[in-house]
């Protein structure tokens, strides 16, 4: 009788586990709806989507983990297994599904002149990309990167979605829309051809189960394998919305918070420091996140209302949010990038260097990095928005900053030669710390160039001259931005 109880008990834990599986698509899709809503959808789906996978992995190894703890028969444990392998190759097959539709459905878009039947493909490409993101969210796929696979994706669905939005106002696909898809077409191509690759290993008896429970570092055999789905010769370049490297968040681990736990009272001292035009403040709880923080309401003496987080840690101030939508302008770019520099400066980012700067309706956003030994350091970036109206700062965000801030032996550029290719113009050039994949911190020359009308960065090991990464700027008509 005990033996029947612990059989019941497991498989009891795998019904969770399988329920478990199906409120993530649902979470998964919600997390999708919600985020439409919002103009930062594209970028915090990203860490939503290596999030579930680490779930889904987690919850593979708590099956199985069971069977063993529960004095399960092997023959059990193997055939819960089979069932969350069926599970894993369902989701495989769907994804391998929606990239050969979306596939073909690139290569209507780009042979249709008419701009209906395009925004008609543009609308079922972006479907079938979020169809991928579910699909790949239950795999289980482990580490803290977000892999080029899943980023590519995600840039697929948020580059088709911004040519939908396009159209429906009216406008047409231009050339440079047109050579960008192409890019994004070989880039697919390469990837089903490689997602076939694993189709047909799968056929001979590779199990991702199996392959999920070899690591190697922080990676399993499954994320590696999965990782190089985008072949080498394909190279596309990763697409900017806000700067480079504006959600530069390299670690998981905070590194930049100081000081010792501050009460609630005396972080009014912060927001005297940081707001010399404050009137009031009150408290409004605290968050317990990745940072824990104590949040504020605030007003200032032009009535403008902000929403703020002080770090409980120290008493640093992490996010500012308010908005003032108004046609008055009284305040140029030149005088809101002092005003943006100055509050940096107030909260403690030593040598501010702007790197990227937008203004739109009358509000102008910044990203700001500290500068060491002529070096822009893009893992420490903060972002400072400010109304142009009355020269007040309205958004500030140092997520990143407390994230990733700490003493770094930078070392020294060598004179490399590295290979811009041809047709480019060179606008700057300048040494940075750029946050790549695998949680790497690389010295690098960074190239802006032009080439008919569109901005690229170039990114060069300052070490080796090895090609590190290429960025795209995209425009676009979407007045919000990330703060």
């Amino acid at each position: 009788m005990e033996k029947l109880k612990n059989n019941e008990i497991t498989q009891e834990n795998l019904e969770k586990t399988q329920k478990k599986l199906e409120n993530s698509k649902k979470s998964t899709k919600k997390c999708e709806i919600e985020s439409e809503k919002k103009s930062s959808k594209i970028k915090r789906f990203k860490s939503a989507v290596v999030g579930l996978s680490l779930a889904v992995a987690i919850l593979g190894a708590t099956t199985l983990g069971l069977g063993v703890a529960y004095g399960v028969t092997q023959d059990k444990v193997d055939a819960y297994g089979t069932q969350l392998e069926s599970v894993y190759q369902k989701n495989y097959y769907e994804l391998v599904d929606n990239v050969n539709n979306a596939d073909m459905e690139m290569s209507k878009l780009l042979n249709a002149s008419s701009s209906t039947y395009q925004k008609k493909m543009l609308t079922e490409i972006a479907d079938a990309s979020k169809n991928m993101q579910n699909n790949i969210a239950l795999l289980p796929l482990t580490g803290d990167d977000v892999l080029e696979s899943v980023s590519f994706v995600n840039q697929l669905s948020g580059y088709t979605t911004i040519l939908e939005e396009k159209l429906a106002n009216g406008e047409s696909l231009s050339q440079d829309d047109l050579a960008t898809l192409q890019e994004l077409h070989m880039a697919l191509i390469s990837m089903k051809d490689n997602l076939n690759r694993i189709s047909m290993d799968m056929r001979n008896g590779y199990s991702i189960l199996k392959a999920s429970n070899e690591m190697d570092g922080d990676l399993n055999s499954f994320t590696v394998d999965f990782n190089q789905i985008k072949a080498n010769d394909v190279d596309y370049p990763t697409m900017i919305y806000d700067g480079p490297f504006s959600d530069s968040v390299v670690n998981q681990k905070i590194k930049g918070l100081t000081g010792s736990e501050v009460t609630e009272e005396e972080t009014g001292k912060t927001l005297g420091k940081v707001f010399k035009d404050l009137t009031s403040y009150s408290y409004n709880g605290r968050t317990e996140g990745k940072f824990q923080t104590y949040n504020f309401d605030l007003k200032t003496s032009d009535e403008q209302e902000l929403y703020a987080q002080v770090t409980i840690q120290g008493g640093h101030l992490l996010t500012v949010s308010g908005q003032n939508v108004s046609d008055v302008k009284n305040i140029d770019m030149a005088t809101g990038e002092k005003i943006a520099k100055e509050f940096a400066k107030s909260n403690d980012i030593e040598n501010p260097e702007i790197v990227w700067s937008e203004e739109l309706n009358n509000q102008a956003y910044f990203n700001i990095a500290p500068k060491e030994n002529g070096i822009i350091l893009y893992p420490d970036l903060v972002k400072v928005k400010v109304d142009l109206e009355y020269g007040n700062v309205i958004g500030y965000d140092a997520i990143s900053y407390y994230t990733n801030h700490t003493n770094r032996a930078l070392g020294s550029a060598s004179d490399v030669s590295v290979s811009i290719p041809s047709g480019f113009k060179i606008v700057t050039k300048r040494l940075v710390l750029a946050p790549l994949d695998y949680n790497r911190e690389v010295l690098c020359y960074e190239y802006q160039c032009e080439k008919e009308g569109i901005t690229y960065y170039f990114y060069f090991n300052a070490k080796t001259g090895e090609e590190e990464n290429i960025l795209k700027v995209v425009e676009t008509t979407d007045s919000s931005k990330l703060m």
